[in-house]
């Protein structure tokens, strides 16, 4: 019976949800108003929640399979998962972005990835680009991405919106752009 499949589909993606939304929940704090790094800072949305990692720092505030914004920031002589491909200081955001593209059309967990923009763009007032993309995860969701990266000097910094197409990603959007546009370079990493 195909609608049974479907309806099963969506059970388990809700259950496997609660589950690590239940295994995750020790580390998830109320987020603070202004969240930085060293070399950055931008303003946490009103109400979300925050988690911590060794490699990024996360927002949630429906539960991480439903949204959550990412910030992250990793050397330039890291190579990518996927791909294995580095960035080097000398390329251009669009090339760049290339790079980021190749990599998430390698990553197995997404599905029939829909590149929908590829565009400059000004992030933390340096030179940049954001990618739009759409997939569908390991659970069959509909899922959308807006994906900014920047290179300065020895750095890629990057920060996505990642939302359940339907209704989620429409719904927290302006809080995203609200984050794009508090965020701040706390040192000019191009000297």
């Amino acid at each position: 019976m195909p609608g049974l499949k479907i309806n099963r589909s969506v059970a388990v993606f809700w259950v496997a949800a609660a589950f690590m939304l239940t295994a995750c929940a020790g580390p998830w704090t109320a987020a603070p108003d202004q969240l930085s790094e060293p070399q950055w800072s931008i303003t946490s949305p009103e109400g979300w929640m925050h988690l911590s990692t060794q490699e990024s720092e996360m927002l949630s505030k429906d539960g991480p399979y439903l949204e959550y914004i990412l910030v992250q920031s990793r050397p330039l002589t890291q190579g990518f998962r996927f791909t294995s491909q580095k960035l080097s200081p000398d390329m251009l955001p669009h090339e760049a972005a290339q790079v980021i593209a190749d990599n998430m059309r390698s990553d197995p967990l997404i599905r029939q990835l829909r590149l929908l923009a590829c565009e400059p763009a000004t992030v933390g007032g340096h030179a940049g680009f954001r990618l739009t993309y759409s997939y569908q995860d390991p659970h069959g969701v509909p899922t959308k991405t807006i994906y900014y990266g920047v290179i300065l000097t020895n750095q890629f910094f990057n920060l996505r919106y990642t939302a359940a197409q339907r209704y989620y990603f429409d719904k927290e959007l302006p809080a995203f752009n609200q984050v794009v546009d508090s965020l701040r370079f706390v040192i000019d990493l191009k000297s």
